[in-house]
């Protein structure tokens, strides 16, 4: 790598996307949701949050990351993240190191590269969860974000399990917006169902019964405020904690008995923004009788485990 490159990494998932500048050591956080009208773009993460509620026959809204693949133009999000940290202020044009699910294909890759080519930077590089996860010891990997959850044991430079399934944040989401509706008549986005999930998230783990709050349409769309009780939520929660962790479970009992008793005093490692959830982590640790470790800001974990891999 030249002394000159200056590189940022880029950890765009369904929900939130990341970027890091490795030289400046800066990160900005955005909501990857975009709100169009036609073909003019109105606004970006907060500024698009703004149109939840108003211009609904003219703007639409754009949620363009689903299970890592794009399915709606990104260029703006990448260029306004890019923009926030001055990384087009340099003679220099920026190269960027991207992460992107393990199981991405080729012509998937290709458009990651392309995408990234047409916002103007100079290099391309493309890393997968696992690259960046993988450890030299053994490791039983559970990275689980807002849209997919992958698991990954490997052993040395071996992977032996490698599985995508498509149970994580989001799906906790949809069920909140299900069950909200159930219980006040009122529809709810897929923001506010994600603003509930961490608001209810947190009650659970104080062992508390908050009432929550958002905004909802009903049927004629008029705007109402949506008051629910946290513990109302819990089955969302609990549909999809069960499901990854039966999968989980599925993986650790294929494992040879030396393995499955170097987990047990080792431990799982769980990343990605479903880690800072209340429920999932219980679960699995729960049905493997198993350590999970857990940090403190699963989120950021894909972007901390990249510092210092590029830095100047």
């Amino acid at each position: 790598m030249a002394l000159l490159d200056k590189w940022i990494a880029l950890d765009i998932g369904a929900y939130s996307a990341r970027f890091y500048d490795f030289s400046t050591q800066k990160q900005v956080v955005l909501k990857t949701i975009i709100a169009e009208k036609g073909s003019e773009v109105l606004g970006v993460s907060n500024q698009a949050l703004a149109y939840l509620y108003k211009d609904l026959d003219t703007v639409q809204i754009q949620y363009p990351i689903s299970h890592g693949r794009i399915l709606h133009s990104i260029e703006p999000l990448i260029h306004e993240g890019l923009d926030q940290l001055h990384a087009y202020d340099s003679l220099l044009r920026p190269s960027v190191l991207v992460i992107i699910p393990s199981e991405t294909t080729q012509r998937q890759r290709e458009q990651w590269q392309q995408t990234c080519l047409n916002c103007g930077v100079r290099k391309v590089e493309l890393i997968s969860n696992l690259e960046v996860l993988q450890e030299e010891n053994p490791c039983f990997l559970v990275h689980s974000g807002h849209s997919y959850t992958e698991i990954h044991i490997c052993t040395y430079d071996k992977t032996i399990v490698s599985k995508t399934i498509f149970y994580a944040g989001i799906q906790i989401d949809e069920q909140i917006q299900k069950i909200v509706y159930m219980e006040t008549g009122c529809f709810i986005t897929k923001m506010d169902a994600a603003h509930l999930k961490e608001m209810a998230s947190h009650a659970f783990k104080y062992k508390k019964n908050s009432l929550l709050m958002c905004y909802g349409f009903d049927e004629r769309q008029n705007l109402h405020q949506v008051q629910i009780e946290s513990s109302l939520l819990w089955p969302a929660f609990e549909m999809v904690s069960s499901q990854i962790s039966l999968w989980v479970k599925h993986c650790f009992d294929s494992l040879p008995a030396s393995l499955q008793e170097y987990f047990l005093v080792h431990g799982i490692e769980m990343s990605g923004g479903l880690a800072d959830c209340y429920g999932t982590s219980q679960y699995i640790a729960q049905s493997i009788s198993c350590p999970v470790l857990c940090t403190k800001r699963g989120q950021y974990d894909m972007i901390e485990a990249l510092k210092g891999v590029k830095s100047a």
